[in-house]
């Protein structure tokens, strides 16, 4: 055996061998005659491509950049079928009613180019915007390809918040104001006049901060406010001709003195494969020394727990079904309570199963 190969055995692992018996072979073998042919060297094949049509988009996101507000602009994409059979723009679909496709090339032969031209509709909008278009083409490998515009949208006057939400209310005679900046962002002197709301739970009030360019709207809850959502709008007149009604939008919700939630249970579909647990919280937003009684579940063999949390803010009542139950149609089941609140002294939650919605 040459020393080599005995040096292989000794020293170096079975899997290894062959590899390094090959490295070795040529400084081995020298001298000792001509050496073996070399083995033909492995031929590598590269998978030839589909044929086909290709679509190639070299920019697929548009930014328009600054544009005015109400101002409609356009843009012409450009398609290239990199392919060796027709490309067919089969449809072009806008993911928003703001966004419009214009007449696009159908039929792309191979080597040539083609336009989709889309256009973004800015009325609505004030700020920052983003949309999406898909198209559809026979491309075997890209049949669905999306495109996307974008643009920064601005309004010669600019309402910090068009639409106020004011936090949950929990009491009748709750006041709360927010604030509203009106700036102006062109040359000149800006005028706002003539501040009207079209709701009395609130009221609004302007004040002007820097002349000629900004302005303070403010914003207060008038009460009594009844219980229930309220939305007002706020109109005022400015002087930019682009401009000349500034809107804003108020929404107030005052809870209800006892609030049940949610409004009902949903199982799964059938009968139930193992236990299953749903939970009904009774919220006591007044500050009432609030009860709950006389709960029970319409259900044969579920079960429940009631507790209360150390301030009678909020009781949590825990319905646990049984194996082999099954949820009826709405109107057939529910958990059942009292309290001693006036306003609400029963409460009833229905138990629906998700194959009857």
């Amino acid at each position: 055996m040459p020393p080599f190969a005995r040096l292989l055995r000794l020293h170096v692992r079975p899997s290894l061998r062959r590899c390094v018996q090959l490295a070795l072979l040529p400084a081995a073998t020298a001298g000792l005659g001509a050496a073996p042919s070399a083995a033909p060297a492995p031929t590598v094949q590269s998978t030839p491509r589909t044929g086909g049509p290709r679509l190639e988009i070299a920019a697929p996101v548009h930014d328009f950049g600054s544009v005015p507000q109400g101002e409609a602009v356009r843009h012409d994409f450009k398609l290239r079928n990199t392919g060796d059979a027709p490309l067919e723009i089969v449809d072009v679909k806008p993911a928003c009613g703001c966004t419009t496709a214009g007449e696009w090339t159908r039929t792309i032969p191979p080597g040539a180019t083609g336009t989709i031209p889309i256009q973004l509709e800015t009325a609505q909008f004030a700020s920052g915007v983003t949309k999406t278009v898909t198209v559809s083409t026979n491309d075997p490998a890209h049949p669905q390809t999306v495109l996307e515009i974008k643009a920064d949208v601005w309004t010669p006057v600019k309402i910090s918040q068009p639409v106020v939400i004011f936090p949950a209310l929990t009491e009748p005679a709750q006041i709360i104001s927010r604030a509203v900046t009106i700036r102006n962002q062109v040359a000149g002197e800006l005028k706002v006049s003539d501040v009207r709301c079209d709701k009395a739970v609130f009221a609004a009030t302007l004040k002007e901060t820097v002349p000629g360019r900004e302005f303070e709207l403010t914003l207060t809850t008038v009460p009594p406010i009844a219980n229930g959502t309220h939305t007002a709008r706020i109109t005022m007149k400015s002087s930019n001709p682009r401009m000349p009604e500034l809107t804003v939008q108020a929404v107030a919700t005052l809870l209800p003195p006892v609030q049940v939630a949610p409004t009902e249970i949903m199982l799964p579909a059938g009968k139930l494969a193992a236990p299953e647990k749903r939970y009904v919280v009774v919220l006591n937003h007044r500050g009432y020394d609030l009860q709950v009684s006389d709960v029970r579940v319409d259900a044969a063999g579920a079960g429940f727990s009631l507790n209360a949390s150390p301030d009678k803010k909020q009781f949590t009542i825990m319905v646990t079904f049984p194996p082999g139950f099954q949820a009826d149609a709405p109107g057939q089941r529910f958990v059942r309570g009292k309290t001693n609140h006036p306003e609400q002294p029963s409460f009833e939650v229905p138990i629906v199963g998700t194959g009857h919605r």
